[in-house]
């Protein structure tokens, strides 16, 4: 198997010459407002101090926000960490350097992690802690008909790890009650904030769970309104 540390900026400029020489496509990664932005790109250019990246328009304005992009190839084992240089939005040039195996991702670059537009109370009921209230911060839609919801609480609400929860609350748009059932799997205190973050992962009835995926697609149709236009205003030169 092969191993992190043989992957050093040679190894990895030694593959992209191989895609620029073949002609074929790198993969880059992106997100933008929770949403995985990830699309093929060229290989242009490939000199020891930056590579050239020919890329789709709304990953540069996503590599423009975030000020990193990941590159995966078939090749390489691990995603690599590039930083651009330079982003030229006409003609879609992403100059990066920089290029490292990334050992530790925090964002989700595979999976849609959408936020309500407006506040959404949620009751939390359970054996442990009892009838609490919370604020949804963003939902996914996760393997085997599991929804993944992260609830902002008070620090004292007093949910632990594995503490089964039952979480009612509103559907924004539709104003659909959404009733799902699961166990927390992770707490997060904010920092110099007297709250802190549930994430509970559980399972909703069948025409709760259609709900849910259907208020998630439709938050990110908006998501990628709101890039698109991010982008045309970088094309047009009111960004910088």
């Amino acid at each position: 198997m092969d191993r992190i540390a043989e992957w050093d900026t040679e190894a990895i400029l030694d593959v992209l010459r191989r895609h620029l020489n073949e002609q074929r496509p790198v993969t880059l990664f992106n997100t933008y407002q929770g949403l995985p932005i990830v699309y093929e790109a060229e290989v242009a250019m490939v000199h020891p101090e930056v590579v050239g990246l020919i890329a789709h328009p709304y990953q540069t304005a996503c590599i423009k926000q975030e000020h990193v992009t990941y590159i995966q190839s078939r090749e390489i084992p691990w995603l690599v960490q590039a930083q651009p240089v330079s982003i030229d939005y006409t003609n879609h040039v992403v100059m990066v350097d920089k290029l490292r195996i990334s050992q530790s991702i925090t964002t989700d670059l595979y999976r849609s992690l959408v936020s309500p537009a407006e506040t959404v109370r949620v009751e939390m009921d359970s054996d442990v802690g009892g009838a609490q209230e919370g604020t949804l911060v963003s939902l996914a839609a996760l393997e085997e008909n599991t929804v993944r919801l992260v609830v902002e609480v008070s620090v004292y609400v007093p949910f632990d790890r594995q503490d089964e929860v039952h979480l009612t609350f509103k559907l924004p748009d539709t104003r659909e009650l959404v009733q799902i059932g699961g166990v927390v799997t992770a707490l997060n205190d904010l920092h110099d904030q007297e709250l802190k973050r549930l994430t509970v992962e559980g399972q909703a009835s069948m025409q709760d769970e259609i709900s849910v995926l259907a208020y998630i697609a439709r938050q990110e149709d908006a998501v990628m309104n709101r890039l698109d236009q991010a982008y045309k205003a970088l094309r047009r030169g009111k960004i910088n």
